[in-house]
């Protein structure tokens, strides 16, 4: 008996599998160094519990990552006996602020660079103590040219330009698809007078690549005295650390002050991991601001590439990226947004943990020589229940999961062999689908004897449980319940 109750088993598992056609290939993920990731060692990173909110962040800048592979400056410039810019002064409107929070002051230039290896400056900026400068670089719009921004100290003493920049930006051009036009990514920099008294700045556009008396490049320089503590970080160059925990993290200290803020978070993809997406998400009130939280990857040269998202989550690969958090149109000081990063768990395993139906209900449970297994009664409505998890136990939400039950007594042409369901994971990954079945064919008899004695008549069913798209699946054994007839 034990024989043949292992062999009944193990032939309703066959069914399932290979009858069903439910052998759908694994989505596998590929796991290994993109080219979409920057090479570049990380600090120790701030590890937080779950759904955590950040109230610390640690700054992620790369050793040598403004002084390399840039240009050395030949100019000798004094802001006590400056020059008449070449730039033209634009009335190109900038982004508006809310009313209560208008503390920053913007200007937009424009000019032309007619040589490779060029430099227009413009100088000099005011920056009063605690005061912050902000300068953004758009354009010029030719995938044959590259620009790059320098941002510059002078001496306040005897008035000579400091030839080593105090920030850069040297992204390499790359156009991306953005709401409002293919674009390569603008260079940012921004600096805080942390000290006492004025200090006096230039800045610097310089063509490391090309050159056109046609194509303008437009630079746009805010000045403001409100804006959040972890200022300038203008620049994936200077992106703040932000590690996640399994079941999300956010952070709601920071603000964008100014159309032209940029405030830019490193993210590092392990290569073990349970999770192959990122869902990338700002508060509802900041994206009705026109606020943006993109994620970038980074090919050779710099270039940065807008990953695509859907429904704000990101495939991701191992390896290092760049999340990006600006606005398209208002702006306010006084606006916390909040950033939450929250992995898509990869399903591991699924498990068929309970079952119910509209005659027997949940706790229907004989032992028949075929073992212990749940019985459904006849036409009843038939629920099977489980949950979806990662490898290592954390639920799978809205992961879609289709169900089968078969009862091979009934031929193809029936209509009664086979019902079919599908449903997603819940938050806790629980799934329930409920089908209704046909009659039982009453295949098997089985006598129990005792003071009154019945034949029972049943049929073994089976029911599979897998999450659509791979091979994750799970099965059991079901009586199908006909009738029974006293046997006195």
């Amino acid at each position: 008996m034990k024989r043949f109750k292992k062999a009944i088993a193990v032939m309703l598992s066959t069914m399932l599998l290979f009858a069903f056609g439910l052998t759908a290939n694994a989505s596998q993920s590929t796991d290994g160094e993109s080219d979409q990731a920057i090479k570049a060692e990380s600090d120790v990173q701030l590890t937080t519990v779950n759904e955590s909110v950040i109230k610390q962040l640690t700054r992620a800048d790369k050793p040598g990552s403004i002084t390399s592979s840039v240009y050395a400056m030949k100019e000798d410039i004094n802001f006590k006996t400056p020059e008449t810019p070449s730039l033209k002064k634009e009335t190109v409107p900038s982004l508006k602020a809310s009313p209560a929070a208008a503390t920053a002051s913007s200007a937009t230039y424009s000019g032309t660079i007619t040589e490779e290896g060029g430099t227009q400056f413009l100088y000099p900026i005011y920056l009063q103590p605690g005061e912050l400068l902000q300068a953004q670089l758009d354009g010029p719009f030719s995938a044959q040219l590259d620009y790059d921004l320098y941002l510059y100290e002078f001496d306040m003493t005897t008035g000579d330009i400091n030839p080593n920049p105090i920030d850069a930006s040297t992204y390499g051009t790359y156009f991306n698809n953005y709401e409002q036009g293919a674009a390569s990514l603008p260079e940012n920099v921004g600096a805080r007078n942390a000290i006492g008294s004025e200090k006096a700045y230039a800045i610097a556009v310089h063509a490391k690549k090309g050159s056109s008396i046609n194509a303008p490049f437009y630079l746009t320089v805010d000045t403001s005295s409100s804006y959040d503590a972890y200022e300038p970080d203008e620049s994936a160059f200077h992106a703040y650390n932000f590690t996640f925990s399994t079941g999300g993290s956010s952070l709601n200290s920071r603000s964008i002050h100014s159309g032209i803020d940029n405030d830019w978070y490193q993210i590092t993809i392990p290569a073990s991991r349970n999770y192959d997406a990122l869902n990338v998400k700002l508060d509802s009130t900041s994206e009705s601001y026109g606020y943006k939280a993109e994620v970038y990857g980074a090919l050779s040269g710099n270039q940065m590439v807008l990953l695509p998202q859907t429904n704000h989550n990101v495939s991701l690969n191992t390896g290092t990226y760049y999340v990006r958090v600006y606005t398209t149109n208002q702006y306010s000081a006084d606006h916390l947004y909040t950033l939450t990063l929250k992995p898509v768990l990869r399903a591991g395993k699924i498990v068929i943990n309970g079952y119910d139906s509209s005659k027997n209900g949940p706790n229907d449970y004989p032992t028949y020589s075929y073992g212990r297994h749940y019985r459904v009664n006849g036409t009843s409505d038939f629920t099977v229940k489980g949950v979806v998890t990662t490898t290592d136990n954390y639920p799978v939400a809205n992961a879609p999961v289709d169900m089968t039950w078969l009862n091979q007594n009934w031929t193809e042409g029936s209509g009664n062999r086979t019902r079919t369901g599908t449903a997603y994971t819940d938050q806790n990954g629980a799934f329930s689908v409920t089908v209704s079945l046909p009659h039982s064919t009453g295949s098997i008899a089985e006598y129990l004897s005792g003071a009154i004695s019945f034949t029972h008549y049943f049929d073994l069913s089976g029911v599979a449980a897998q999450v659509r798209g791979t091979s994750i699946i799970d099965t059991d054994i079901v009586y199908h319940f006909a009738y029974s007839i006293y046997g006195g």
